[in-house]
């Protein structure tokens, strides 16, 4: 994935809302407490690796896709682990 604007149109689509606050450094998905988090090197290479987070339960996993918030939810009960034990 080369196009950060292309990485927001597809955050929205999966029903994510977008959130500009680290614009240049990374994009963020917002739904309630989750976030799914695109950092910069995901929108310059073709490998693209997204942070689920779950604020209220301090928990995040790494997932390869762009995921619903429903099925972040999921994941993130099912493997989610706090940031710094990964």
């Amino acid at each position: 994935m080369t196009d950060k604007d292309k990485v927001d149109r597809e955050l929205a689509e999966a029903g994510w809302t977008t959130n500009g606050t680290f614009a240049e450094h990374l994009t963020i998905g917002e739904s309630g407490d989750l976030c799914l988090l695109v950092h910069r090197n995901t929108w310059e290479t073709n490998v693209p690796t997204y942070e689920l987070y779950d604020a209220a339960r301090h928990v995040s996993y790494w997932v390869h896709e762009i995921l619903t918030p429903e099925r972040a939810t999921k994941l993130l009960e099912e493997h989610g682990k706090p940031p710094e034990e990964e």
